[in-house]
C-alpha cells in the first residue's frame, strides 16, 4: 500500500498546489476515512482571498464524506467495519474542555482551524486531502441511497440545525429569513418543516427563482421595497416571530431587530466581515422584550441531526449542489465557488 497520498494545499493567496504527502495512519481507536468528496464552505473561500489569515501551507475542507477503508484495533466492530460510507465532522474540537463535555464542541476553547487534524503533518481541516484518520467519535454513518456529495453537506446542514433550535421557531409562527444563499436556504427548509410560515428576503433574482421552485411564495425584495416596511405589511403591522439573518452585513443585523415582533426571537447567523459595530435602542429590546441570540457552529447532537435529516430523505440537497469538480480543477472550482450566483462546489478527491 502506497504510504504517500494526494493533497490540495493553499500555498498562499490565490495559490492551490496539488502535492503528495505523507498519508496518515490511523490509531488503534481510529479509522482511516477515503475521502470521496469535499465541499467548498465560504471559510476557504475567503483564505483563498486572502481575508481569512492562516500560516502556509494549509489544508482546507471541513464538509466532508467518504468510506472507511481500514479499522484500529480498538474499534468496536459491531459498529464500523471497513466499507461504511460516512460524514466526518468536528475534527478540530478537543472534547476535553468544559465547552466539548457540556456537549458544545463548537465552541470549543481549544478550536483552531490551524490543528494538525486527521493523522496530517499539515495544519488545516484536512478536507482536501485523499485520506484522514478519525476518531470513531467524528464519523456519522451514510445510509440508504445518500450518495458523497450530497452527504458531504451533513456539516454546514448541522450548523443550521444549530440555528434552527436555537431560534425555538413554533407551530403557526411567522419566520423571515434574510438571505438564501445556501444557509440561508437551508434556515428556510427547516423553518417550513417545523411548521411555520416563511418570508424570504433576498435581492438575487436566480436564488428568488430556485426558491420559488422549492415553493416558497412569499419574497421581501430590498434593493426594490424597504425591507423593514415591507416586513410589517406582510405581518400587520407585527413583526416576525422570528428573524434569521443570514448575511454577514451589520446593516442587516439592525434591521433584523427592527421587522422582528414582540417576544420576537432574531438570530444572528452569519460571521461579520467587516465586524462593524450596529446600533440599537436598548428601550426598544426592553420594551419589546426582544431575544438577541447568536448561532455559532453546531455540536454531535446537531451533526446527527442533519444526517438523520439527509439519510431519512427529510431534506433534500440537491438542488444546492452547483457542481462536482476533479481535485486537479481546485483553482477553476474556488473561483466558481466565490461567484456569489452559485451554491455550493463540491470537489471530487477519489
Amino acid at each position: 500500500m502506497k504510504n504517500t497520498c494526494k493533497a490540495a494545499i493553499f500555498a498562499g493567496k490565490e495559490k492551490i498546489e496539488i502535492r503528495n504527502i505523507t498519508k496518515p495512519k490511523p490509531k488503534s481507536n481510529e479509522v482511516l476515512v477515503e475521502l470521496k468528496m469535499c465541499a467548498l464552505c465560504t471559510w476557504e473561500q475567503r483564505v483563498y482571498q486572502g481575508v481569512n489569515k492562516v500560516e502556509f501551507p494549509f489544508i482546507g475542507g471541513h464538509e466532508q464524506a467518504g468510506t472507511i477503508v481500514e479499522v484500529g484495533t480498538d474499534i468496536d466492530k459491531a459498529l464500523w467495519n471497513v466499507g461504511d460510507d460516512v460524514a466526518v465532522g468536528l475534527l478540530t474540537s478537543c472534547g476535553e474542555c468544559e465547552k466539548c463535555r457540556i456537549g458544545e464542541e463548537g465552541n470549543c476553547e481549544n478550536f483552531s482551524y490551524e490543528s494538525f487534524v486527521g493523522g496530517l503533518n499539515i495544519r488545516g481541516m484536512g478536507g482536501l486531502s485523499q485520506y484522514l484518520a478519525v476518531s470513531a467519535s467524528k464519523i456519522f454513518k451514510i445510509e440508504g441511497s445518500l450518495s458523497y456529495q450530497e452527504a458531504a453537506l451533513t456539516e454546514p446542514l448541522s450548523c443550521v440545525v444549530h440555528s434552527v433550535e436555537t431560534a425555538n421557531i413554533q407551530l403557526g409562527e411567522t419566520v423571515i429569513v434574510i438571505g438564501t444563499g445556501i444557509m440561508g436556504a437551508f434556515h428556510a427548509v427547516l423553518a417550513r418543516n417545523k411548521g411555520a410560515r416563511v418570508i424570504i428576503s433576498e435581492p438575487n433574482k436566480k436564488r428568488i427563482d430556485l426558491m420559488k421552485t422549492l415553493s416558497f411564495e412569499e419574497f421581501i425584495i430590498p434593493d426594490e421595497e424597504n425591507a423593514i416596511e415591507r416586513s410589517l405589511e406582510l405581518t400587520e403591522g407585527k413583526g416576525a416571530d422570528v428573524v434569521l439573518n443570514t448575511v454577514g452585513v451589520s446593516k442587516l443585523a439592525e434591521e433584523a431587530i427592527q421587522m422582528s415582533s414582540l417576544y420576537g426571537r432574531v438570530i444572528l447567523y452569519s460571521s461579520y466581515h467587516p465586524d462593524t459595530p450596529i446600533s440599537i435602542s436598548p428601550n426598544s429590546i426592553h420594551k419589546r422584550m426582544t431575544k438577541l441570540m447568536g448561532s455559532a457552529n453546531s455540536n454531535t447532537c446537531d451533526f446527527i441531526t442533519a444526517m438523520k435529516l439527509l439519510n431519512e430523505r427529510v431534506i433534500d440537497v440537491k438542488p444546492f449542489i452547483y457542481g462536482i469538480y476533479e481535485l486537479d480543477e481546485i483553482e477553476q472550482a474556488m473561483k466558481t465557488a466565490i461567484d456569489p450566483d452559485n451554491y455550493r462546489v463540491i470537489m471530487q478527491i477519489t
